[in-house]
């Protein structure tokens, strides 16, 4: 399993905008909204997890509204089909 917090670093840096400043998790508890992930960033963020964790986007997914990186972490191990094998192999499957 690849390290989750680099994971979300990474899918966070492709999802939002290149002017946004970036402060990136460090830890599993970090909020979201701490770090300046907005709605908007974390709807494109939870687009690219479900691609690179083969989670269909359902209502369910839709109505997803994750606090901490530890949210989108259980949810993702909960529902996953499939795992990037390094954060290298996601960031190039979603660039």
């Amino acid at each position: 399993m690849t390290n989750f917090i680099e994971m979300f670093n990474m899918v966070s840096q492709v999802a939002r905008p290149a002017h946004a400043k970036e402060a990136p998790a460090t830890t599993m508890e970090d909020k979201l909204a701490d770090i300046g992930i907005d709605s908007l960033d974390g709807l494109v963020m939870t687009m690219y997890f479900c691609e690179l964790y083969g989670i269909s986007e359902d209502d369910e997914t839709k109505d997803w509204h994750p606090t901490s990186v530890q949210e989108v972490f259980d949810y993702l191990m909960k529902r996953k089909t499939q795992e990037p094998e390094s954060v290298a192999a996601a960031k190039e499957a979603i660039k």
